[in-house]
C-alpha cells in the first residue's frame, strides 16, 4: 500500500494550492492592483508544483485503492480508475483551475483574477478525503464547511507568506510597510480565526460526531490540530499587542523577534496542514 506516499502528497500538494491561494486572495484584501517580476515567478512555481504534486496525489491515491506500488500502477488501472470515481472530475477541475492561473499570471498579473482560480483549485480538495465521501444531507454541509475552512487557512497562511517575506529584507522602509501591513490584517484575521474556528468544530462532528463516538488516532490528531491552532492564535495575540508596536517604537532586537515570532506561526500552521494530511487516511471510527 502506497500510505506513506499519498500522505507525503496530499501535504505537499496542499501545501502548495494553500500558498498560491493565499498570496493572491491577502493581496486583493490589501487591494493592490497587480503582482512584481519576483512574486510573479514565485506565483508560477508554486502552481506548477501544484499541479505536479496533484498527479502524485491522483496516483499513489489510485495505487491505494488498488492495493499497489506507485511503480506497478498501469496506465489502463490509472484512467479506468479516473473515470469510475470522483477522483477524475477533481482533477480535471484543479488542473483546468492551475491552467488557467498560470496563463492569467503570464499575460496579466491581477489579484482579482488570479484569487477566485487559485481558490477554485484549492477548493477542490473539499471534494477528497473525508468530506468528499459524505452523503447528503450532511456531505454537502460538510463540503461547504470545508471550502470556508480552507479559504481561511490560505488567507492566513498566505499572509503569513507575505508578512516573512517582507520583514526578510531589512530596509527600514520595508519594516514600515510590513507593520502597516500588519496593523491593517488585524480586523480581518478575527474574522479568518472565527471562520477557523466554527467550521473546524463544524467539520470534526460532522465527520466525527455525526456518526458516533470516534476513537482511535483521528480524535487524538484532531486534537493536536486544535492544540497547534491555539498556538498560532497566542503567537498571532502576541504579535499584534507586543511585538508590532516595539517595532513600530524601533526597540532593539524587535524586527529579529517578530520574524521569529511569524516563522513560528507558520510552521504551526504547516503542522497543522501535516495533520490533515495524515488525519485525512484514518477512519475516524476505526478504532
Amino acid at each position: 500500500m502506497e500510505t506513506g506516499s499519498l500522505v507525503a502528497a496530499r501535504l505537499a500538494s496542499y501545501v502548495l494550492l494553500l500558498a498560491a491561494a493565499g498570496l493572491p486572495f491577502h493581496a486583493l484584501i490589501q487591494r493592490r492592483a497587480r503582482f512584481g517580476g519576483g512574486e510573479r515567478a514565485a506565483l508560477m512555481l508554486l502552481a506548477a508544483g501544484a499541479l505536479i504534486t496533484s498527479l502524485w496525489w491522483a496516483l499513489a491515491n489510485v495505487a491505494a485503492m488498488a492495493g499497489l506500488a506507485i511503480g506497478d500502477l498501469d496506465t489502463a488501472t490509472f484512467t479506468a480508475v479516473l473515470q469510475a470515481t470522483p477522483l477524475g472530475p477533481l482533477l480535471t477541475l484543479r488542473a483546468a483551475a492551475l491552467t488557467a492561473f498560470l496563463v492569467l499570471l503570464a499575460l496579466r498579473p491581477a489579484p482579482l483574477l488570479l484569487a477566485p482560480l487559485a481558490l477554485a483549485a484549492l477548493a477542490s480538495a473539499a471534494w477528497a478525503g473525508h468530506a468528499g465521501a459524505g452523503e447528503a444531507p450532511w456531505g454537502v454541509l460538510l463540503r461547504a464547511s470545508d471550502v470556508l475552512h480552507l479559504g481561511a487557512a490560505a488567507l492566513w497562511l498566505g499572509a503569513l507568506f507575505a508578512f516573512l517575506t517582507g520583514l526578510m529584507n531589512r530596509d527600514g522602509r520595508q519594516n514600515a510597510a510590513v507593520i502597516a501591513a500588519l496593523s491593517a490584517f488585524a480586523r480581518t484575521g478575527t474574522v479568518i480565526v472565527a471562520v477557523l474556528f466554527l467550521t473546524g468544530l463544524a467539520n470534526a462532528w460532522l465527520i466525527g460526531g455525526a456518526g458516533g463516538l470516534p476513537s482511535g488516532w483521528w480524535p487524538r490528531l484532531i486534537a493536536l490540530k486544535f492544540a497547534l491552532f491555539l498556538a498560532m492564535l497566542a503567537l498571532a495575540a502576541d504579535n499584534r499587542w507586543r511585538l508590532v508596536p516595539a517595532l513600530e517604537r524601533r526597540t532593539a532586537g524587535a524586527a529579529r523577534r517578530l520574524r521569529l515570532s511569524l516563522m513560528l506561526e507558520t510552521a504551526c500552521g504547516l503542522a497543522i496542514v501535516g495533520v490533515v494530511a495524515l488525519a485525512g487516511q484514518l477512519d475516524p471510527h476505526g478504532g
